[in-house]
């Protein structure tokens, strides 16, 4: 096994090649954005609609306002920390430990609050209305924001203790990398404020 720790990735200039990455997670920025803005247009649409009490059926169970937005403060949390960090790449590594441990900790809170939810029918297990399946939905989603992020962020802790990357690439990896933080923090606000509307 080798110690060496040098990165021979690529024959392109690092600015092709952090381009061509950028790329890829606006792409992937996009594509979950179009999900996450469907399930808030399905919420406002089923919350309007209510046929039948079928929003909150009589009796049913809800979570506060105040609960969605206890959800994503890690996400407002590492995505302000990882865009001080990005400022001195010799504080990159530690400051993405607060990151990371913000994600870690939204994640369990996110899975906390699905397992305890208020609006599960005890006898069939079925969930009591529309609301209730909309917003296992977006905590869904917010689960995987917090698994995703905390994934990248653990990586950005490794090569930075472990890896001597060109400084041009990884400059364009972090601006990549915030760029994903940025995207799913602005999601989870987004989420919070429709979950407001109950």
């Amino acid at each position: 096994m080798s110690s060496d720790t040098k990165f021979h990735v690529h024959h392109d200039a690092p600015e092709v090649i952090g381009r061509r990455e950028r790329l890829g997670v606006r792409l992937l920025i996009v594509a979950d954005g179009s999900f996450v803005f469907g399930m808030i247009f399905t919420y406002f649409y089923l919350r309007n609609l209510n046929a039948n009490n079928g929003w909150i059926p009589k009796g049913g169970h809800h979570f506060s306002a105040a609960s969605g937005w206890m959800s994503i403060y890690p996400l407002l949390l590492a995505a302000i920390v990882f865009k001080i960090a990005q400022r001195n790449p010799k504080t990159v590594g530690n400051l993405t430990v607060i990151s990371l441990l913000a994600y870690a900790y939204g994640f369990y809170y996110q899975i906390h609050q699905i397992a305890n939810m208020p609006f599960i029918v005890k006898d069939t297990g079925a969930f009591e209305g529309s609301y209730a399946s909309t917003w296992v939905l977006m905590a869904g989603a917010n689960v995987f924001h917090y698994f995703l992020a905390a994934f990248i962020a653990l990586g950005i802790v490794i090569r930075a203790r472990r890896a001597d990357v060109d400084p041009a690439l990884e400059k364009w990896r972090m601006r990549t990398a915030a760029s994903w933080f940025t995207w799913i923090a602005i999601s989870g606000v987004a989420v919070a404020l429709t979950t407001s509307f109950i």
